[in-house]
């Protein structure tokens, strides 16, 4: 083999970027990582609150229509004034859960409105059967779709959905076999067991198949998300993630009236030393700046990112303009400490950075653009006082 080619190979070998997908539970349905469930449930929130109201629509329709058909048996003496009750409160309380669940803004509570819909639901079909004996060959079918709703149409977890349909499971042959007593078959009795088991099997089975499947999408999406916004080269963030969280954090501290920093850091002669060493070796000293501004930078929350060529950016959220100059020195110590060589300029024989420091104090009052321009600004007169300067002001 050429040996460029295995030079080459090498280099691409080290520049490689892992990032590894979120896993999916197998049993339980859920991605492995706490965090990423959490996401995944915010993300799922506002179709899944449309898939509770449309639950509701459709709950209130079918109360309606079994209203008709209770008033019309009455009418000829069928049924009693009691058996219009079941109807009459399938149709307000799904018109109650439609606007209360369009007043949630939280997964959980979401659940928790779906779970007590399950159980009022159950209950109507429990005071059903009380009022109307003569239809208990109808509970198999009965018990088999309502098993299948919490499982396949519910916005439920997984594990969630397994519990109450454990319940129904429980409950709805024993209230029916002790509300029937003697008058139900025992051979049909135990028709109605091996066919709330079999809607057990299909629902846990398609359930799960469900829910992973969506997780895993959802896995993909961080993944192809990271991939889009990761830096190639260096493994940190490109300009792509800089820019979302700029306007992420920007919106977060004009709300909550807390300030905001920005540094601009640019390596200085970086074309020099590019050109005196080449672009592999420039290459690896790029890739051991971001190494050191990554160290520098301390809390989880801070961001770097590469802004474009030799030029990186820190984002740091909650830091005043003092906060902000103490990370800006320290990253001129550690460059210092670091003692990077750079042959091909600089006085003293070591590899340095400006750095332009920007904080918007009063972020609802200010414009993004503007702050983004300081910092680029501060930066050249960082450049332009002699490099390896710290320059810092504030909107």
């Amino acid at each position: 083999m050429d040996t460029r080619t295995r030079a080459y190979d090498g280099y691409r070998q080290a520049n490689r970027v892992d990032i590894l997908p979120v896993a999916v539970t197998r049993w339980t349905a859920q991605l492995a990582d706490p965090q990423c469930e959490r996401d995944y449930r915010l993300d799922r929130f506002s179709e899944d609150r449309r898939r509770g109201l449309l639950l509701m629509v459709l709950a209130g329709t079918a109360g309606w229509l079994q209203f008709f058909v209770e008033v019309y048996a009455h009418s000829r003496g069928a049924s009693t004034s009691m058996a219009l009750l079941p109807p009459l409160f399938s149709i307000f309380m799904p018109i109650l859960g439609f606007f209360a669940i369009r007043r949630l803004r939280v997964p959980d509570t979401l659940e928790i409105a779906m779970v007590v819909t399950a159980a009022v639901g159950v209950a109507n079909r429990l005071a059903v059967v009380m009022l109307h004996p003569n239809l208990s060959y109808m509970w198999p079918t009965m018990m088999v779709g309502i098993l299948l709703v919490i499982y396949l149409v519910f916005p439920l977890r997984f594990v969630t959905s397994i519990v109450i349909a454990a319940i129904v499971s429980l409950v709805m042959p024993v209230w029916w076999a002790l509300s029937l007593g003697s008058a139900l078959p025992l051979d049909q009795f135990f028709r109605g067991l091996i066919w709330v088991l079999f809607a057990n099997a299909v629902g846990f089975i398609a359930a799960n198949s469900l829910q992973r499947s969506q997780r895993v999408q959802y896995a993909q999406s961080l993944v192809l998300k990271e991939l889009l916004s990761t830096d190639a080269m260096t493994g940190i963030g490109n300009r792509r993630r800089f820019d979302d969280a700029l306007d992420r954090e920007w919106r977060r501290c004009s709300r909550s009236g807390r300030p905001l920093s920005l540094l601009m850091i640019d390596v200085d002669h970086f074309k020099a030393y590019n050109d005196h060493c080449g672009h592999l070796q420039g290459d690896d000293c790029l890739r051991r700046v971001a190494r050191l501004l990554v160290d520098s930078v301390g809390r989880p929350g801070d961001l770097v990112a590469r802004y474009g060529g030799e030029e990186f950016v820190c984002l740091l959220p909650e830091i005043g303009e003092v906060g902000a100059r103490a990370v800006a020195a320290k990253i001129s110590a550690v460059f210092a400490e670091a003692a990077i060589p750079h042959p091909a300029f600089a006085a003293d024989g070591r590899l340095t950075v400006s750095i332009g420091v920007a904080t918007a104090t009063d972020v609802a009052a200010q414009r993004l653009p503007e702050m983004v321009a300081l910092a680029d600004k501060l930066l050249y007169a960082a450049k332009g006082a002699g490099r390896d300067q710290v320059m810092a002001g504030r909107l």
